[in-house]
């Protein structure tokens, strides 16, 4: 949305496309927390402090002109959604002071802003949706499938579609085009994202021809909820409160594992290892995870820190003052990509790409609350230089559909999906092996032995699942060969059987698609 706003103030029309609902799927409506920002209203900060932590963060992978561009322009992007009243919170009385920032994990100082600790990714979609309407330039077409970009003699021309309600094949001819389609946790059994996240735009570039870059790293959150048994609430709801109350980490033996200081400051993946370890020696809780307590603190401080969340949990039966929640790592987000310039142009021409379907500026490890900041920046240049080609360009003229001819397989995509993601989270989560990486690789081949079939008349959800599981095999053999070839463990890539970072390791891996399939390069 925001890469169509920055499009549309710089002339140019713009189509919008979604499978979804615009603006209410991906993962920015699913984001609860804080956005980190060097603006310096709590205490005294710059940008480029904001890239050290990002940088370090990282573990040495980062691609710093993209992180500096994250950073030095966030603030401007900020303070662009404040004016378009996002409503960030604010200190003082009546809530008019200076904006509030708060110290997240990874962080030298109080720098991430929010609206308030459940709804901050809620309120940033909202308010862009509420802009993009707005705009007459800006047509918005939901229940788009695309199924493919389209190219005349290598360069992006539109991209081929299906309409996800009827099963017409719908040509969108474009002169230039953008791939702002989030990651690819849906590839994951556990996720914390909506359920479009399986990495369409990361399938999409391939084919045409783009390529892509550290597809190794997943970033599993964490402590995301295991039990008890919560209903309507965010599986990843217990980080802004862990980090505010101090919330401890348990094993088994109620001995507290991760030792911080007293507050939460070890980074996502040490996080995750930590507590994975505790559970392969046989100290994990009775679901397999940890768990979280807040015991030591009040009622009182509960309430003052939870305020309304307090209710919502004893309605599923909680109670923090008397026990503890299990929680466990949880496919989070993809530090891996569209390889893409500070411009945000891939390596075919007219094609760029924004947010989360870009790789390389988070490196090894994400630093928290980077993502939405990322996908403010990224999409505002995307869409800028986007309208700059389309000023210059002619309309191209494309014809006919690019529906599949194949008759339909004899198999249940619904359930290989299932199977996918069981594979992928065993073999390819946050421990990974050689043998089981092998493993993992041997059974995608054998998903991606089926040809994509011919769309029904009208809705079609066996279609739609044949679509996902093409994409999602293709995907998940990216990030399994990425992750085979990388022979140590650094950030969010961790091998049992590499247990240590290698100098020699630090160097991105990219990835193209060729007439014998992926192809991997240093």
């Amino acid at each position: 949305m925001n890469a169509a706003l920055a499009a549309a103030q710089a002339g140019a029309r713009v189509l919008l496309v979604d499978r979804s609902l615009i603006g209410r799927g991906g993962a920015t409506v699913m984001a609860q927390m804080t956005v980190a920002v060097a603006l310096g209203e709590e205490e005294p900060d710059h940008w480029e402090n904001h890239l050290a932590d990002t940088l370090k963060a990282g573990r040495g992978l980062c691609d710093a002109t993209l992180s500096q561009l994250l950073c030095e322009e966030g603030p401007e992007c900020i303070r662009e959604m404040d004016e378009r009243g996002v409503g960030w919170a604010r200190a003082g009385k009546n809530g008019d002071g200076h904006i509030r920032q708060v110290h997240a994990p990874g962080h030298d100082r109080r720098r991430c802003v929010y609206v308030d600790f459940l709804n901050t990714g809620p309120a940033v979609s909202k308010t862009l949706r509420a802009a993009v309407q707005r705009v007459p330039e800006i047509r918005r077409t939901g229940d788009l499938l695309v199924t493919e970009l389209a190219l005349q003699d290598g360069v992006c021309v539109g991209a081929h579609a299906v309409h996800t309600a009827t099963g017409e094949a719908v040509a969108i001819a474009a002169k230039a085009t953008i791939v702002a389609t989030g990651g690819l946790t849906r590839l994951y059994a556990r996720n914390s994202a909506s359920i479009n996240m399986g990495g369409d735009g990361y399938a999409l570039a391939l084919r045409a021809g783009a390529e892509l870059v550290d597809m190794e790293f997943v970033q599993f959150f964490p402590i995301g909820h295991l039990a008890p048994r919560l209903v309507g609430m965010d599986p990843i709801m217990w980080d802004p409160f862990r980090y505010k109350l101090g919330g401890r980490l348990l094993n088994a033996e109620r001995r507290e594992f991760l030792l911080e200081d007293g507050r939460y400051t070890a980074a996502r993946d040490q996080a995750t290892y930590a507590i994975l370890k505790e559970v392969a020696a046989g100290r994990g809780s009775p679901h397999g995870g940890a768990w979280l307590s807040f015991e030591h603190c009040s009622e009182a401080e509960l309430r003052a820190a939870f305020g309304p969340v307090i209710d919502r949990l004893a309605k599923n039966g909680i109670d923090l003052t008397r026990q503890a929640v299990e929680v466990a790592p949880i496919a989070h987000y993809h530090m891996g990509g569209i390889r893409a310039d500070v411009d945000m142009r891939t390596n075919v021409p007219h094609l760029f790409a924004a947010g989360e379907a870009v790789g390389g500026a988070n490196g090894a490890n994400r630093l928290s609350g980077n993502a939405i900041t990322e996908a403010l920046v990224f999409g505002r240049r995307a869409g800028r230089r986007a309208a700059a080609v389309a000023a210059t360009a002619a309309m191209p003229a494309i014809t006919g559909g690019a529906l599949p001819t194949a008759t339909r397989p004899s198999m249940n995509p619904a359930a290989e999906i299932v199977r996918l993601q069981a594979l992928m989270s065993e073999h390819a989560g946050p421990l990974r092996t050689r043998s089981g990486l092998q493993c993992a690789l041997a059974e995608i081949s054998q998903l991606q032995s089926f040809e994509m079939p011919v769309p029904g008349e009208g809705l079609d959800p066996e279609w739609l699942d044949f679509h996902d599981l093409r994409n999602m095999a293709l995907v998940g053999e990216c990030v399994t060969r990425a992750a085979l070839e990388r022979a140590e463990s650094r950030g969010a890539h961790q091998r049992e059987d590499f247990p240590e970072a290698s100098d020699a390791w630090q160097r991105h891996q990219l990835l193209r698609l060729g007439a014998d399939g992926v192809r991997l390069a240093r």
